[in-house]
């Protein structure tokens, strides 16, 4: 089982990183996005437990605050679910 490390795994991917801050400046959240089609985007948040909230643009909200997925071939997966549309 390969490990991998999450954040740099999606960037690899072509997904787009934006960090949500509070009032304060600390992080809220991350959220990724990969634009699948022209204006058709999926989205896949980091929340501040490093739990991950993900949606598709055909089926919605797919999983919410999950752990991240540590082996490479779950990441694949869990990528796939958020792409279709």
């Amino acid at each position: 089982m390969d490990k991998v490390n999450f954040y740099n795994f999606l960037e690899e991917k072509g997904y787009q990183k934006e960090t949500i801050r509070e009032a304060n400046g600390t992080t809220f959240c991350t959220n990724y996005q990969k634009e699948l089609s022209e204006n058709t985007w999926n989205s896949l948040t980091v929340h501040k437990d490093k739990t991950i909230t993900g949606a598709s643009p055909k089926n919605g909200i797919l999983f919410k605050q999950i752990p991240q997925p540590e082996a490479k071939d779950d990441a694949v997966n869990l990528l796939i679910k958020i792409e279709e549309y």
